[in-house]
């Protein structure tokens, strides 16, 4: 560009001096006003407010108008299979809220439950709907805080025609043993009673099935009388490996040292091997569940028992706390094992500590 048409720009552009910008061109800004505020804030946020509340409202009506447990029993006998079957599951979720701790501690609805148990066993139909029925009524019964009851849950534990009832059979026993867990932990403390209740639990702890006897231990470890702990020691030797960890867990956690020998072993990675060989349908998490269960129930039993002899169970903790990575994995257990066996090795030597200290006479 030369001089002459430098100098023929006209004066109008609008880099000259005294020529309009950009902000000079938009209207001139002012205060949102008190409608605008309204139609941009306060409307939107009453609307969530409406619906937040009608939701609140329609939620507590639900509630207030939600079938209480006696309205449920009583439609249990009525309609087809599948409605049956759903109101005794609806029953036995209910009961598990606190709610309703004055319904699970009422005799009466407790035998009218039982009493439907008992015509759905008479009936004997095997048809899934049935069988689903029975199922939940056991649940359902598990959760009472009394007694009453407590004969129809024996007579499902130990009715065996057909073999869709075994699930009917485990939920029953399962329901047994928490409604002992329920008395137990009451003030004061009940114990569960019935005058079959021990000879039937005797019987299923020998069953054919192992899930049955593995089930019962449960229920024997709970009612944790005598003749039930005494059964329990026995069951440490069951030939099937899960029945003998649980009763040796049980009684470990009652502070009985009979049940060194089996925690000893529950701690022996080359046990769990060989009573769990690898297979597709093997758990990858079993192991390291009976690893921890039973390391547990070792301190466990060194503090209800300091006395006990735990020699055996020692000497797996000390072998186990020196396992490398590779023998670990190889038996399909987490790192971490190793690490809390070395605790409780700490932890066992304080209490050895601790009950020698007891024991020592005092000294002028």
């Amino acid at each position: 560009m030369n001089e002459s048409q430098l100098s023929e720009r006209p004066e109008s552009t609008p880099y000259a001096p005294g020529a309009p910008r950009g902000q000079d061109l938009l209207p001139p800004v002012e205060p949102p006003s008190a409608g605008f505020i309204v139609q941009l804030f306060v409307v939107p946020a009453l609307i969530v407010l409406v619906i937040v509340g009608v939701a609140l409202t329609f939620s507590w009506l639900v509630r207030r108008s939600a079938s209480r447990p006696d309205d449920v029993i009583k439609g249990l006998e009525q309609g087809p299979a599948i409605a049956r079957w759903q109101r005794a599951s609806e029953l036995a979720d209910m009961l598990r809220n606190e709610r309703f701790v004055g319904f699970k501690r009422s005799d009466k609805s407790a035998g009218e439950l039982a009493q439907i148990l008992k015509r759905e066993i008479d009936d004997a139909n095997m048809d899934d709907g049935a069988i689903a029925m029975r199922v939940y009524l056991v649940k359902a019964l598990g959760k009472f805080e009394v007694n009453e009851g407590i004969d129809e849950l024996l007579r499902a534990a130990e009715t065996n025609r057909d073999p869709a009832e075994q699930l009917v059979r485990y939920r029953a026993i399962e329901a047994i043993a928490e409604r002992a867990f329920n008395l137990s932990q009451l003030k004061p403390p009940q114990q569960l009673s019935h005058p079959q209740l021990e000879p039937v639990l005797l019987r299923l702890s020998s069953d054919e099935n192992p899930f049955v006897r593995g089930r019962t231990v449960y229920a024997l470890g709970h009612l944790g009388t005598p003749a039930a702990v005494e059964r329990l020691e026995v069951m440490t030797d069951d030939p099937d490996a899960d029945t003998r960890y649980d009763a040796a867990v049980a009684l470990a956690h009652r502070g009985n040292e009979k049940s060194v020998p089996t925690l000893a072993e529950m701690l022996d990675l080359e046990e769990l091997i060989k009573n769990e060989p690898d297979t597709k349908e093997s758990d990858p998490y079993k192991r390291a569940v009976v690893v921890a269960s039973a390391i547990e129930a070792v301190k466990d039993l060194a503090k209800k028992n300091p006395n006990a002899n735990l020699a055996a169970a020692s000497e797996a903790l000390k072998t186990l706390a020196k396992a490398d990575k590779n023998a670990l994995a190889a038996a399909k257990v987490p790192p971490r094992a190793a690490f809390d066996a070395k605790s409780a090795l700490t932890f066992l030597e304080t209490q050895v500590s601790s009950a020698a200290s007891a024991e020592a006479p005092a000294t002028k």
